[in-house]
């Protein structure tokens, strides 16, 4: 069983070389607002071309031992 603790904004960059290049921005509870943020980096910073704004779920694994204790 997973649970999901939040919501990860994350920029990508494709290089010309194909390597890709992540950094996380932020953190938030909210997909919402982590998906409104990622569109608002991408409109209003002028991001190169190869470059995007992606948000993840911050998920934790939960083994069945651990919901006995």
């Amino acid at each position: 069983m997973n649970t999901v603790f939040g919501y990860i904004l994350i920029m990508v960059t494709m290089l010309p070389s194909g390597e890709i290049e992540s950094e996380a921005l932020d953190w938030f509870t909210n997909p919402y607002e982590c998906v409104e943020i990622a569109h608002y980096h991408h409109e209003n910073h002028d991001s190169p071309y190869g470059v995007g704004f992606t948000c993840i779920e911050d998920v934790y694994q939960i083994i069945e031992k651990d919901l006995d204790e």
